[in-house]
């Protein structure tokens, strides 16, 4: 038996002014195609039917998942009553998987990467599951970096354990924090890392006995949950546990401690679209190196990206002379940053919220 559980929990903050509170990042359209939530969920439904998809979100945006993804099961949305990080937020799915089917394993995934070859990541995860299924491992997928860069946390391999035709599988020597540049540079010239992707695979008892070792404080708040899901006393005591519920990482809190971790090499195209600097992995720029999307007019204007939202009352962006911009605009904001400062953007959202802005965020 199993599981899919996409985490579409995320702010999204560094891509405001589009994204917002009722509709961030993962509920976005940059490729026009479809949104970065209902690409997680059609990638991988091939393998795990859409009855055993879940989505762990929050609750004010349970309504607007539904009218983006609306063949999901309205049950299989998980909404936490709080934000409390990756390990309680799959602590609850795992809580959930428990009371419904025993001990099925749950594939791991995210809502806002951006991942074309679906055929090969379907392979990719048929290895991490079987090799799961086949020796109660924690799995994780790993990235080939292509760059040295600073913004994901790295792993670093060791021997090779199984190659078959859907994958190759390493055991993880050890997760290796956000690096600074140059030793970035060295990870990528030694051959022996992976940029961590946030995606996992496990038998859910698997994941349970790690939280036992791990995080016991969380061990009883599983178990209350698993006990109380589906019955009328199911959103009361889901509340009482995300209280006591450590704020933590599951890389931090489990994989990173655990001796027995396991990495799949990616093979398939990953991109991690974390901030309006990234628009061009999945845009091709013009011949002025700008990225551009909906309406705009750029003249005199070079390595810059111009972003008129989609939304039918968002204003003409014309730019003159602009080099090395950021401008997005909407229907109520306009944002203008440096590109190099796209990462920091999130700080205005925390700055409007200061200032009792909320009708913008």
């Amino acid at each position: 038996m199993r599981i899919a559980v996409i985490m579409a929990g995320g702010a999204g903050e560094r891509f405001w002014p589009v994204s917002r509170q009722n509709r961030p990042k993962q509920l976005l359209r940059f490729d026009a195609h479809a949104t970065m939530l209902e690409a997680s969920v059609r990638r991988i439904q091939p393998l795990i039917g859409l009855e055993h998809i879940y989505i762990a979100t929050n609750a004010k945006l349970k309504k607007t998942i539904l009218q983006e993804v609306p063949d999901l099961l309205p049950d299989n949305i998980l909404c936490e009553p709080m934000g409390r990080s990756t390990a309680p937020c799959l602590a609850f799915a795992a809580a959930v998987a428990s009371k419904r089917y025993g001990n099925p394993t749950m594939a791991v995934l995210t809502a806002d990467h951006v991942i074309r070859d679906s055929v090969t990541f379907q392979r990719n995860v048929e290895a991490a599951l079987r090799f799961a299924e086949d020796k109660d491992a924690l799995v994780t997928f790993g990235i080939p970096p292509r760059t040295p860069a600073t913004g994901f946390g790295y792993i670093e391999v060791g021997k090779e354990i199984q190659s078959t035709p859907d994958g190759t599988i390493y055991q993880v020597k050890r997760f290796r924090e956000k690096p600074d540049p140059e030793t970035a540079r060295k990870f990528l010239e030694s051959g022996s890392f992976l940029w961590n992707s946030g995606m996992f695979f496990w038998k859910t008892a698997v994941f349970r006995k790690a939280v036992d070792t791990f995080l016991p404080a969380m061990s009883a708040g599983i178990q209350a949950l698993a006990d109380a899901w589906d019955t009328s006393t199911a959103h009361t005591v889901l509340e009482r546990v995300f209280e006591i519920f450590p704020v933590i990482s599951v890389d931090y809190g489990i994989m990173e401690k655990a001796s027995d971790v396991f990495v799949v090499r990616a093979e398939f195209d990953w991109n991690d679209i974390g901030a309006w600097d990234a628009l061009g992995k999945i845009h091709a720029a013009d011949a002025m190196g700008n990225i551009v999307v909906g309406q705009c007019i750029s003249v005199d204007t070079h390595g810059s990206i111009l972003y008129s939202s989609p939304d039918a009352d968002a204003p003409l962006i014309v730019s003159l002379g602009a080099n090395n911009l950021v401008i997005v605009a909407t229907k109520d904001a306009v944002l203008v940053c440096p590109k190099e400062e796209a990462q920091h953007v999130k700080d205005i959202v925390a700055l409007l919220r200061t200032k009792g802005l909320d009708k913008y965020l």
